[in-house]
């Protein structure tokens, strides 16, 4: 159950980041639904692929039917049109929802199938950041994740506190839950503070 709710929650935050994202770079509608596609579904397509198992959002028709529905909402809406809605604040709290949904629900999965700690970490990271990559790569950005905001670190940092857990056999919603809002939090306090990795000049 805390696999699933961690899941779709992540589905529908980063559809709905996909869709801000295309807004901003104006797209049309069949760009803002691929980029939504693309957001919510690419980091845990590229998950259950190293996962060696066959992709969720090819064997599940509810994801799909999720991103479409949040996209459809947003644009029925007329949310393009609320500058409100598409703040920056608004938009870096919803991305900091659906990454850390997302870390979570890779972690769990790499336990799920026997990972080790390193493939834990490693299929958080995946999952949380790999959807965004693509989708920047879509619109000829430079993915968010290699430019700033500690974003893939809290995604590193989120793998790594649950494979502990793992380790000590603590990993429990008394565990998890708290570690959802705080990884939250840090995300919005990077952001605000600007907190950046260093650097080479």
């Amino acid at each position: 159950m805390l696999l699933l709710i961690a899941e779709y929650l992540g589905i529908a935050a980063f559809a709905a980041s996909g869709f801000y994202i295309a807004v901003r770079a104006k797209l049309d509608l069949l760009g803002i639904y691929l980029s939504a596609f693309l957001t919510a579904l690419g980091g845990g397509i590229l998950r259950d692929l190293l996962a060696d198992r066959p992709p969720y959002s090819f064997t599940d028709t509810m994801p799909s039917l999720t991103v479409v529905a949040v996209t459809t909402f947003l644009i029925l809406r007329r949310m393009h049109r609320h500058e409100a809605i598409l703040s920056k604040n608004l938009f870096v709290f919803v991305d900091a929802l659906g990454m850390v949904s997302f870390a979570i629900s890779g972690a769990l999965i790499a336990i799920e199938v026997g990972f080790n700690a390193a493939g834990i970490v490693l299929l958080a990271f995946t999952t949380a950041v790999g959807g965004g990559i693509i989708r920047d790569m879509l619109i000829n950005k430079i993915p968010y994740v290699l430019r700033g905001g500690f974003y893939g670190i809290i995604a590193l940092g989120i793998g790594t506190v649950v494979a502990f857990f793992h380790w000590i056999d603590w990993l429990t919603n008394t565990g998890l839950i708290p570690l959802f809002f705080l990884a939250v939090i840090l995300r919005m306090a990077a952001w605000k503070k600007r907190w950046k990795l260093p650097k080479l000049l």
